[in-house]
């Protein structure tokens, strides 16, 4: 019987995910988790494709608009610190389903705002439950998955938020130029309402979760057999996922048995790169204007690239962190993200080199952020990685409001271009340091199970 220990009667959850087949109920599970992302990378972003429109119809200037923004951002980090904890206790698929179905109807009713204060409470409550949403997502995702296989997962989950983000702005943008920028809303609020009713009949509640509950065996076993319909689980007696429990709070539980280095050093990646990211979406455009003397259109064009790259990296960024383990390729990652930044600063002047910069600079920088969401969902145990992936998010969240200030301030103290984009380098290259410092972090045995190679203790897989 595989997976189970004969001595024990207790059957070795963990080892049965790890096989190589996953199977079409497993696919389900993780190609609903990213209908979700995909789905609300559209609504987190309406707001930006609908700027001038907004700006119109609520009698302000363009910048009042763009105040929601940070909102927005801010209430993705709170969501993230928040809600995360509670998941580790409830359950993920609870939360999945009511947050989801909240962003729907807050997004919903959105297109009855007549002003920016009334559109900015309204996105930043709706900010808040998809920024609590998004760890519940990535907990869920991994903890179907495989050792083998929980990187390309994760970083494919935030493939569909990249792409609901990018290709939903394209909808968003041509609803409102054919009925008004309610429309746009009006879409943002059905759509998600509409997968909440499919999660609640097909998603299912985490495996491992249900493990650790220790009082769930009979939708254990059910859940087994609707992986694996011709699994023989007599004789079996319970359950197990190979995974010792703190007993603490699950925040607490971050810092201790030798978590916090490891924890922190998460956060400081997450910080640094979200803050690069967001800096670099915010402005770039500006900066192709300012620095290569292009029009409004090209700059836009050049600027897509840095999406693109972020579209096409993730994948091999995933097969690279399994077949060579996640530190050191996301450190790598980092490194040549860098390194990218400060030749798009170096070519700044000249739109074709910059071009390749800011391809390049995607491919890396957004590229990494999959990354370290991967990592995060590797790094912590069942018993806290909901709160683990969104704390290390919120840090990433908070921090990413910055992003946008430093860039509007180097522009108005009239940096050149070369010296902004140098600026724009250390933190990737900090958050290389500190992703390479996760590897020698004193957290031994300690890190999850599912983290480390079967043929290697400790951190030695990182």
């Amino acid at each position: 019987m595989s997976g189970t220990s004969q001595s024990t009667a207790l059957f070795d959850v963990s080892a049965f995910l790890d096989r190589p087949t996953i199977g079409a109920y497993r696919l389900m599970i993780f190609a609903l988790c990213t209908l979700v992302m995909t789905v609300d990378g559209y609504d987190v972003f309406v707001v930006g494709y609908l700027v001038p429109a907004l700006a119109q119809d609520f009698g302000v200037p363009i910048p009042a608009v763009t105040s929601i923004f940070v909102v927005q951002t801010i209430a993705l980090g709170i969501g993230a610190y928040v809600v995360s904890p509670f998941a580790d206790k409830i359950g993920r698929r609870n939360i999945i389903l009511i947050c989801t179905a909240l962003l729907g109807a807050l997004t919903l009713l959105g297109m009855l705002a007549t002003s920016v204060p009334e559109l900015a409470a309204l996105r930043f409550v709706a900010s808040f439950f998809f920024g609590a949403v998004v760890p519940n997502l990535v907990a869920l995702t991994s903890e179907y998955g495989s050792r083998q296989n929980r990187a390309i997962l994760v970083i494919i989950l935030f493939m569909g938020y990249t792409i609901g983000a990018g290709g939903g702005g394209s909808i968003a943008a041509a609803l409102a130029a054919q009925y008004g920028w309610r429309a746009a809303f009006v879409m943002g609020g059905l759509v998600p309402l509409a997968v909440a009713a499919v999660l609640y009949f097909l998603l299912p509640e985490s495996i491992r979760f249900m493990v650790q509950q220790g009082n769930r065996d009979g939708d254990v076993a059910q859940r087994l057999r609707d992986i694996d319909p011709k699994l023989d689980l007599a004789g079996v007696a319970g359950f197990t996922i190979g995974e010792p429990r703190s007993g603490a709070m699950p925040v607490v539980a971050l810092f201790r048995d030798g978590r916090a280095a490891a924890t922190v050093l998460l956060w400081l990646s997450f910080a640094m790169n979200l803050f690069v990211l967001t800096l670099i979406a915010s402005w770039m455009p500006t900066f192709l204007r300012v620095f290569a003397g292009v029009d409004l259109k090209e700059a836009g064009a050049i600027a897509a690239l840095f999406s693109l790259g972020g579209i096409i990296s993730p994948l091999a960024l995933g097969w690279l962190m399994n077949r060579y383990g996640p530190t050191r390729v996301l450190a790598a990652n980092y490194l040549a993200a860098g390194i990218s930044i400060l030749l798009t600063g170096l070519w700044s002047a000249d739109a074709t080199l910059a071009a390749v910069g800011v391809f390049c600079a995607g491919l890396f920088v957004i590229g990494g952020q999959g990354g370290i969401n991967a990592l995060a969902a590797m790094l912590y145990p069942t018993e806290m990685r909901a709160t683990g992936i969104g704390w290390a998010l919120g840090t990433g969240r908070v921090s990413s409001v910055f992003g946008p200030v430093l860039g509007g301030a180097m522009l108005a103290e009239h940096w050149s271009g070369p010296a902004i984009f140098a600026a724009a380098s250390v933190p990737v290259f900090v958050a290389a340091v500190a992703t390479i410092g996760m590897r020698f972090a004193n957290y031994g045995a300690n890190v999850a199970p599912a983290a480390r190679p079967a043929a290697q203790g400790g951190s030695a897989g990182f």
